[in-house]
């Protein structure tokens, strides 16, 4: 897994796809901030949130960090996939900062430690371990311009991602809780 940049309403219309339609309903709302997306069916929901103004990853918001928008994607999303088998919640947002990587970095670091042991990697992240206790590993890729700190397992992950952005930063930030 290699956390990158989300694209929050391509990620949510992907796993729609995934749902069967028959006998559903979907609901679809699009708002100044963002859309809503919500998909209906026997076997289970999707719950999808662009306009999120201030998203609940579990994390801080970097001091001074302003949320980071585009023109064709809104950069944060609550995604909630639910069924009497499985479920997923994927909460995401981007800022960007005038600070170094560095800066933004140690920042994290401290801040991550109070839910665990902090895997960083420059590269991408892997799980390995036993059932429900899979845990981060980072296979390194020394040439990487983003670094992402990761703590929890795999079914229960915070995560940020920082890379350069000029001569400032951007930051993601991603909690994922899945079910089932």
């Amino acid at each position: 897994m290699k956390p990158a940049t989300p694209a929050p309403l391509t990620l949510a219309l992907v796993f729609a796809a995934l749902f069967p339609l028959a006998a559903c309903g979907v609901d679809v709302h699009d708002a100044e901030q963002g859309k809503k997306v919500d998909i209906r069916s026997p076997f289970g929901s999707v719950n999808v949130r662009t306009d999120v103004e201030n998203p609940d990853t579990g994390l801080p918001v970097y001091p001074g960090a302003r949320p980071l928008r585009t023109d064709e994607d809104h950069e944060s999303a609550d995604v909630n996939i639910s069924s009497p088998w499985f479920g997923v919640k994927v909460v995401a947002a981007t800022y960007e900062s005038g600070d170094a990587q560095d800066r933004v970095l140690d920042f994290y670091r401290d801040k991550m430690k109070t839910l665990g042991p902090v895997t960083e990697c420059r590269g991408d992240i892997d799980f390995r371990g036993g059932r429900r206790e899979r845990r981060p590993v980072c296979k390194d890729k020394p040439s990487a311009r983003d670094v992402q700190l990761v703590t929890g397992t795999e079914e229960r992950q915070h995560v940020v991602s920082v890379k350069p952005r000029g001569a400032g930063s951007e930051i993601a930030l991603v909690y994922v809780n899945t079910r089932g």
